[in-house]
């Protein structure tokens, strides 16, 4: 018999103009924005650079930028999600996306979470959700690693 999951623990996630929302098991780590090697006109705008972390060098993208918005330059809010890849590739276990101020926890059940419809969805969106007043997006994990994957191995300076 399949077991039935009615709350999820997420962390709702603010970016420059909305929130994203990922599971908290999806979500390693977030760090202040630092440690980063840019890339400096090389690939596309997106991809910002590399997050140094734990002796890795992580890809360090913009969902904003991906979805046409504004440039999340760094200041004092920036913080970098460092979060786990669900595909199976060794070499991207992780992918680290600029997010702004501090994300909250969240618990998201059944009854309280709908799908926002008839709502364009940008290239780096899974979906547009609801939580009771709260809107958010789930960005779509899979296309951000096919995306950075396509880059190859794009060196930052």
């Amino acid at each position: 018999m399949e077991q039935q999951i009615n709350e999820v623990y997420s962390l709702m996630i603010p970016i420059v103009d909305q929130s994203i929302l990922l599971p908290n098991s999806t979500v390693a780590e977030i760090v202040p924005f630092g440690d980063v090697e840019r890339l400096n006109d090389v690939g596309p705008e997106w991809y910002i650079g590399h997050l140094n972390w734990r002796n890795m060098k992580v890809p360090l993208v913009s969902v904003d930028i991906l979805n046409g918005g504004e440039d999340p330059q760094a200041n004092k809010r920036s913080r970098v999600a460092v979060v786990n890849t669900i595909g199976d590739s060794e070499e991207l276990p992780y992918i680290a996306i600029i997010v702004q101020g501090i994300p909250r926890l969240t618990h998201v059940t059944r009854p309280a979470i709908s799908l926002v419809e008839e709502v364009e969805l940008g290239i780096a969106d899974k979906a547009r959700v609801k939580i009771g007043s709260i809107q958010a997006t789930i960005p779509d994990l899979e296309k951000l690693e096919e995306l950075i994957s396509e880059q190859g191995e794009i060196s930052a300076e």
